[in-house]
């Protein structure tokens, strides 16, 4: 499946405008969604599941309008804290992750990893020490078309934060993007780092 037939869901999509206006505000968010091309999503939010809803290539078109508003560096920043508030949408209001809550803490973060893979239909898992899964986004949407001497991938890095605080708590791991094809790397690759 080539990137312009593969579809985010309709999860991740809603999570979206959710994790956008809380952060943004209603005004700019409908100026990133008109400026997007995709005004009838944010007027008709999408159920609560994993059926398709617009190509991924239409969602790059959101994170970029974030991009435009913003500056580069701002659109990082925001896209770090949208990606976290989409998965804490996705788990507390769609409650993706409900029959996870009473396994082991690395389980319970491999669990929600392999759910975030499914339903955003982006890159692969890869397992790292301790048998904790890595995220290997071969096919990232997010950095086509940048170049920067840092990883610009922060949505990753917040989503990854999000399950990280969820399954092991909040002073237990950062998520760290440490390969980005902005930086002219063959992957963007986030892996957790043990804080300090």
């Amino acid at each position: 499946m080539t990137p312009d037939e593969r579809m985010a869901t309709n999860m991740a999509i809603r999570a979206a405008i959710i994790a956008i206006e809380e952060i943004m505000g209603e005004n700019a968010t409908k100026v990133i969604f008109n400026k997007a091309g995709k005004r009838e999503i944010y007027d008709n939010p999408p159920e609560f599941n994993f059926e398709p809803c617009i190509k991924v290539s239409e969602q790059a078109a959101i994170y970029r309008a974030i991009m435009d508003l913003m500056g580069f560096k701002g659109g990082i920043v925001l896209w770090r804290r949208i990606g976290y508030s989409i998965m804490k949408c996705a788990v507390e209001i769609g409650h993706i992750l409900d029959s996870f809550a009473e396994l082991s803490p690395a389980e319970k973060f491999n669990k929600g990893m392999e759910i975030f893979v499914m339903g955003s239909g982006k890159g692969k898992l890869v397992t790292g020490p301790e048998g904790i899964v890595e995220f290997d986004s071969f096919d990232c949407f997010s950095c086509e078309g940048y170049t920067y001497t840092r990883p610009v991938c922060a949505h990753y890095e917040g989503i990854i934060q999000f399950l990280s605080d969820w399954a092991f708590g909040k002073d237990t791991y950062l998520a760290r993007e440490t390969l980005c094809m902005a930086m002219g790397d063959k992957t963007c690759y986030v892996k957790l780092v043990k804080k300090d």
